[in-house]
């Protein structure tokens, strides 16, 4: 019990990412107190790019919590690698570009958050078949 209640993690840092994202944008807009805090300043570097990776990062947590424990193993190797990387690639980019193709921080979030979600999905499906073929349960 105690070993999948821990694959609901995930599930619970992504939510907590997308419910700070309404909580802080509600703070901002309806009370004068939160304008010009840490709160202000930090929505359009790091809370707008949060949001993005984990919207795209939710459906796999949700399909991570219901998965046997080898593959959430798995998954958790990748992960150590993976999203190191995702955080290095989205925090190198500029927030606001101005050239002739901007590609601001907020599309570096959705493309990090897009591409850790195929890469997370496709490991999910091969560990899967992998797993049942070498059981013998093909």
């Amino acid at each position: 019990m105690k070993t999948k209640l821990v694959q609901f993690i995930p599930v619970a840092l992504a939510l907590l990412a997308v419910g700070f994202r309404y909580f802080s944008n509600w703070c901002i807009f309806t009370n004068s107190a939160c304008y010009g805090t840490t709160i202000s300043h930090i929505s359009l570097t790091i809370t707008k790019p949060l949001y993005f990776f984990a919207l795209y990062f939710l459906p796999i947590a949700i399909v991570l919590a219901f998965v046997s424990r080898e593959i959430f193993k798995s998954w958790i190797k990748f992960s150590v690698l993976a999203i190191p990387l995702a955080i290095i690639f989205i925090v190198t980019t500029p927030v606001i570009d101005n050239s002739l193709l901007p590609f601001s921080r907020d599309d570096a979030a959705r493309l990090a958050g897009q591409a850790f979600s195929v890469a997370s999905f496709a490991l999910i499906i091969y560990k899967h078949f992998s797993l049942r073929r070498n059981s013998g349960q093909v």
